[in-house]
């Protein structure tokens, strides 16, 4: 059988392949959408369609649990509002359908610094919107939603909870209706609170943090990581730098925790490097017969975001797994721009650490229960 047919049964079979106490959660960093990608996207009808985006990974995510991180507001238009892109982010409601239908997303993280780019009344629309494409969402306190809470959602058997907090906002509007979770001791252990109140298998932290353009987590990134596992979470993964920073996993006995510091950007026109080159991240966790719930695996796939137009961003898978290469459409690029993407892609897994050997997804391994004490070696500073 080729490889082709066998990434595919894997991909949708994964149910039958795992007992249904397995579960797989995977996570990309910052979705934004500049003027570029506005302009590109827009039709000749005024309509905008921004699938081209997402069309060259669209096979990564089928069958999959996926979590992103909502790096613009849908405060529609009307009353000097306008879509644009950076500064003040605000993008056409449509995006949700590309969310939705081209990727998949099971959970998009709201608290970040660009929620308030268009006020409370454009963060509160967001959540609306995203409420009506089914999408689910967390970061904000917003009518029946308090405070500081936590989402639970399930994924083939293991109840997953989520929290998600901010440094903080580009605008602080006055609002007594809209609350930003942000990142602080107290508001991070009331979180994980509600979160443990929700009887999940397992905890996981998304958080906005750290220095843009870091490739290493600050102080302040390690203390609120040091709330979040004092707390009981299992996983924390976080966005903000817009560029990767590395991935750590800690064994302790039977315990095992990781954090993601940043996946950089999943999509965006920010085009100096290295903020084009990402990562999916994958976290595999089991629930055994007592219902207890352990982190088993972590693997991940190099992304690069390549501008075949002069406006026209594409997430492009920059792995070499020849199974994965083969579901994937490259077409319309030339060998050079295909050699570079790899270069990149290699680039990506020396600064992760990851290993040569991949999963059976096409992952390449980061950790895996099998080798605990097989941990991911960084063999770059940079992911250049």
């Amino acid at each position: 059988m080729k490889r082709l047919a066998a990434f595919f049964i894997l991909i949708f079979s994964c149910g039958s392949a795992f007992s249904e106490t397995r579960a797989r959660f995977l996570f990309i960093g910052d979705i934004m959408v500049h003027d570029q990608q506005l302009d590109a996207a827009k039709r000749k009808d005024g309509t905008y369609d921004f699938s081209a985006s997402f069309r060259r990974v669209r096979p990564l995510f089928r069958d999959s649990f996926l979590v992103g991180n909502l790096e613009t507001v849908f405060a529609g238009t009307g009353k000097k509002l306008r879509y644009a892109g950076f500064p003040f982010f605000n993008t056409p409601d449509v995006f949700t359908e590309n969310l939705s239908h081209d990727l998949g997303v099971d959970l998009l993280s709201l608290a970040n610094n660009h929620i308030f780019d268009r006020g409370p009344s454009g963060a509160r629309r967001t959540a609306e919107i995203l409420d009506s494409a089914d999408i689910p969402w967390i970061g904000l306190g917003l009518d029946d939603v308090p405070p500081n809470d936590a989402i639970a959602l399930d994924n083939n058997g293991i109840r997953a909870a989520f929290i998600n907090h901010t440094y903080g906002s580009n605008e602080w509007p006055k609002s007594s209706d809209v609350h930003l979770n942000v990142i602080s001791s107290t508001d991070i252990a009331g979180s994980m609170a509600r979160a443990r109140a929700l009887s999940p298998d397992v905890i996981i932290a998304l958080f906005h943090w750290g220095n843009e353009y870091h490739h290493q987590p600050n102080v302040h990134q390690k203390r609120a990581a040091d709330v979040a596992f004092s707390e009981g979470a299992s996983l924390i993964v976080g966005t903000h730098p817009h560029v990767l920073q590395p991935v750590e996993v800690i064994v302790s006995g039977d315990e095992v925790k990781a954090v993601a510091w940043s996946l950089g950007n999943f999509v965006s026109f920010q085009r100096t490097l290295p903020r084009e080159r990402s990562m999916i991240l994958s976290a595999e966790f089991v629930k055994d017969d007592e219902g207890r719930t352990r982190l088993v695996a972590l693997g991940a796939v190099p992304l690069y975001v390549v501008a075949p137009g002069s406006k026209r961003t594409e997430v492009t898978y920059a792995g070499t797994d020849e199974g994965i290469i083969e579901a994937l459409d490259f077409s319309g690029l030339s060998k050079q721009q295909v050699s570079n993407t790899r270069s990149i892609g290699h680039a990506v897994l020396e600064f992760l650490g990851a290993q040569k050997a991949v999963d059976e997804y096409g992952f390449n391994v980061l950790w895996r229960e099998e080798s605990p004490d097989v941990l991911p070696k960084p063999k770059r500073k940079t992911p250049r």
